[in-house]
């Protein structure tokens, strides 16, 4: 079946929250994705905690793990006691039982966002009807960490193409907030080498928030996650191909590099993408970057 997640904004302070069915992860973490859209919204009007948030959490080796309230409290805005009395057997008598406890007395208090009214609300912001897709402008905020990334520059990384050359991304939103490893499956088949999957998951439960402008004292880094055909698919249509047909992604003919991932989600070697014509179109075939 997969692992399915929830989008959830929360504020610890007067316990509202907003909470969306989001699917497996790869069916709702992208620019397009009215589930993005709403995050989006929400965090261009105040900061929220904000967590992508999978069921498979709910297992002891993520329940055992040391858990800041932040998290917790993002666990239980959608977890009831029925999802623990279905997968853990003797559930009272685990030693982590004092979170689960946190987890369900804290469910009970919070005050669910009406997702119908926000969602309309985000059509209008975004001109959803025209754009179907949320602004890559402006600042993602971490104020737990300090940390900033700007959000042109990591959709101009990012930018991928569909088979049919129209443009998304997958967002930093869902990526930088998952639990229970799911991005692995938006890069099943793949990465862009610029990718920074050492950043998946690291802001989950964390403060956010979309601004105009860059604080003072925020640290601004490089973000970016592409999985490969679609921003292989956006280079060679953009920028084309070397002499070599070896797939470039700027101006100044750089071949871009790519890289598989294993089972585990550890990055291969890098490569580049060579492209074959036959009368049927141009595919594309990996090959390793030659160190000549």
């Amino acid at each position: 079946m997969g692992q399915i997640f929830h989008a959830c904004a929360f504020n610890a302070s007067d316990k509202t929250c907003c909470v969306i069915d989001a699917d497996k992860f790869h069916a709702n973490c992208f620019s397009s994705s009215g589930v993005v859209a709403v995050m989006h919204n929400l965090l261009r009007q105040k900061p929220y905690h904000v967590m992508w948030g999978g069921n498979y959490v709910i297992d002891e080796d993520y329940l055992a793990k040391d858990s800041k309230p932040e998290y917790l409290l993002g666990l239980s805005t959608f977890l009831k006691y029925e999802d623990f009395e279905m997968n853990i057997e003797e559930l009272e008598e685990k030693p982590y039982y004092d979170k689960v406890k946190f987890i369900l007395e804290n469910n009970e208090l919070w005050k669910k966002l009406n997702v119908n009214e926000i969602w309309e609300e985000t059509q209008k912001y975004f001109d959803w009807s025209n754009n179907y897709s949320v602004k890559y402008s402006g600042y993602l905020l971490n104020h737990t960490q300090k940390l900033a990334v700007n959000l042109a520059d990591y959709y101009e990384q990012s930018k991928s193409f569909t088979r049919e050359g129209d443009a998304f991304a997958i967002d930093a939103i869902p990526t930088l907030t998952e639990t229970g490893e799911g991005a692995q499956m938006a890069f099943y088949d793949g990465i862009s080498a610029d990718s920074t999957l050492e950043l998946v998951g690291k802001w989950c439960a964390d403060l956010l928030q979309i601004t105009d402008e860059l604080p003072e004292n925020y640290n601004l880094i490089n973000c970016c996650f592409a999985d490969i055909w679609g921003r292989v698919r956006y280079c060679f249509r953009t920028f084309g191909a070397n002499e070599d047909n070896l797939v470039v992604c700027d101006n100044a003919s750089k071949p871009l590099e790519v890289a598989a991932l294993s089972i585990l989600g550890k990055r291969g070697s890098p490569q580049n993408v060579k492209i074959e014509r036959t009368d049927k179109g141009v595919t594309y075939v990996t090959e390793p970057v030659s160190n000549l």
